[in-house]
């Protein structure tokens, strides 16, 4: 039998996804964002969150979600691989920490690309995703890349 695992559960257009709990520093209510010249589409821009500068994503954008209109947005905030950098995920609601031990491993016929693993409940099949891969080729190359731009920005 699989370990409980705990997951925060939200949506992303009319679609139910899940991250690990563990990997989430915290969940706020939208802020103002300041936009990126130059940035790709899905990259907001940034956020003072606290005392920190929080790089705003939204991957609806990325995979033409359509926004769910009945939720409260969210943004669900993550350290990245770089010590310093956090970065927010613009959800469209925040659904409910999910405990499960029914977590199966992404088949590999199906795209495991941004897939980790999938929670299995009595109403649904919840995808988990792998925040690493999500964010690690796109955003984190992009933000690599412009790291003296955004520390210019922060003001």
């Amino acid at each position: 039998m699989n370990e409980l695992k705990q997951f925060i559960q939200f949506k992303l257009g009319s679609d139910d996804y899940a991250v690990e709990m563990g990997l989430v520093r915290e969940i706020i209510k939208p802020v103002k964002v300041k936009p990126l010249l130059g940035a790709p589409e899905f990259i907001q821009g940034i956020a003072k969150v606290r005392d920190g500068v929080v790089t705003i994503v939204d991957i609806r954008k990325k995979y033409a979600l359509t926004p769910f209109d009945e939720g409260e947005p969210r943004i669900i905030i993550f350290d990245s691989d770089k010590d310093t950098e956090q970065i927010g995920l613009w959800v469209d609601d925040v659904v409910e920490i999910l405990e499960s031990n029914s977590i199966e491993q992404v088949p590999h016929i199906i795209f495991q690309g941004t897939i980790q693993e999938i929670i299995k409940t009595d109403e649904a099949i919840i995808p988990v995703l792998d925040i690493n891969k999500l964010f690690s080729n796109d955003v984190l190359t992009w933000l690599g890349s412009n790291d003296n731009e955004i520390t210019n920005e922060k003001d």
